[in-house]
């Protein structure tokens, strides 16, 4: 291989590194917007103490009593108010015959702490709509249990 042909190569994989490096500070754009929209959704409606038995999105194992007292509970957990900004950390999408699962990670920044959500949406084959089957939060905040993270019973992360 010619030096010539080394260079642009060797150039064109620090740029890429750079490039990834950017990235990495940055909020990633929403893969799918209906499921991003689904995740945000529902943080704020914990967030804001609302009626999660009526979200349409919620999945039904979910919508338990116990359920979604944990899920109501969450909302102490929380810092006040609304968080300064919302960034897209990570996704993955994974379809099968058996349908498709989305992973979603969204960091809420607020002033004295960051909560990260991660929340699972399922769609059986043929379906339009995503459906809510887990979701985990994570901050460094004192009235979180031991180990800094909470998760729904009905998907271990």
């Amino acid at each position: 291989m010619s030096r010539l042909t080394v260079r642009p190569a060797r150039a064109a994989a620090v740029a890429a590194v750079l490039a990834f490096g950017t990235l990495g500070a940055c909020s990633l754009p929403a893969a799918d917007k209906e499921s991003d929209a689904d995740a945000r959704q529902l943080y704020e409606e914990i967030r804001t103490g609302a009626d999660l038995s009526q979200d349409p999105h919620l999945a039904d194992f979910l919508k338990t009593p116990e359920h979604l007292a944990e899920l109501a509970a969450w909302k102490s957990m929380l810092p006040l108010g609304a968080p300064d900004k919302v960034e897209n950390r990570s996704w993955n999408y994974n379809a099968t015959n058996e349908g498709s699962v989305a992973t979603l990670t969204h960091a809420y920044v607020y002033k004295s702490n960051t909560v990260f959500a991660e929340t699972v949406l399922r769609k059986g084959p043929g379906e339009k709509t995503w459906t809510i089957a887990g979701f985990h939060i994570s901050l460094d905040h004192p009235n979180l249990p031991e180990g800094g993270s909470s998760e729904t019973p009905g998907e271990k992360t």
